[in-house]
């Protein structure tokens, strides 16, 4: 089984892309390291995954924070393995999985450092592009996560939409603009003012190109709440990777 040939396509169009997007802003996904993430929506819900879990199903959950979907699938006797790149988020959902009784497994590290994690049935990733303010890290991001799928398994992307309607985000977007950063992206306020990263919200056009090597199962959009309760919308978006036999 092999992918096929429009799927290499896309990701060379998306790296011939970069060529024209600044590089130089700051907001680099390494700083998540040390963030202590604590969003007001603690949890996403990831309900309308459940009639395509089955027991024994392998998962990864990409930018896991402190566990809790990743628990909730091990929860219906998946297989899972979750990572992140925060170590004391990490040891925060150890903790949790061993007092719930749950098994799951979880890895301290850089989801585009590592090499060897294998394939899996199920890739996961909730409000993580977001953090991918880069367009290269963006890109490596998807590449790496369809790498990880195997043969015609499922991607789950839960994200944030670009809303320049909306009076929170409009002046923010254009601030970024004017900063020569990507489009979409935009300074979050650290409590002492200052910035804390930047985050990412995805356009229609982007929606599109994440979607493209993969048949659409559901994409479903909502409103929801930011970091720190401003009101937004979302993307949820459940993909199968495409195969042929050559």
């Amino acid at each position: 089984m092999v992918r096929q040939e429009s799927i290499n396509i896309w990701f060379e169009n998306l790296a011939y892309t970069m060529v024209f997007i600044p590089m130089s802003e700051p907001g680099e996904y390494a700083l998540w390291r040390s963030l202590d993430y604590r969003p007001t929506l603690a949890t996403l819900p990831v309900d309308n995954l459940a009639p395509y879990l089955r027991r024994g199903q392998t998962a990864l959950e990409i930018g896991c924070s402190r566990g809790q979907t990743t628990m909730w699938l091990g929860s219906r006797g998946l297989d899972v393995l979750g990572i992140d790149i925060n170590g004391e988020a990490i040891s925060q959902a150890r903790r949790s999985a061993k007092i719930s009784n749950v098994k799951a497994h979880f890895i301290e590290g850089d989801f585009l450092d590592q090499t060897d994690l294998g394939k899996f049935d199920l890739v996961l990733m909730i409000r993580v592009l977001t953090c991918f303010a880069e367009y290269t890290n963006w890109y490596a991001l998807l590449s790496r996560s369809f790498d990880c799928i195997a043969g015609a398994g499922l991607i789950y992307i839960h994200d944030f939409v670009a809303s320049p309607e909306n009076d929170v985000y409009r002046e923010r977007y254009r601030e970024g603009t004017r900063r020569g950063w990507r489009t979409g992206n935009f300074a979050v306020p650290g409590k002492e003012g200052d910035i804390q990263f930047i985050a990412h919200h995805h356009s229609t056009e982007e929606i599109d190109e994440i979607m493209k090597p993969y048949e659409k199962v559901f994409l479903n959009f909502h409103d929801s709440l930011s970091l720190n309760g401003n009101a937004c919308r979302m993307f949820e978006f459940l993909g199968k990777a495409r195969v042929s036999s050559s």
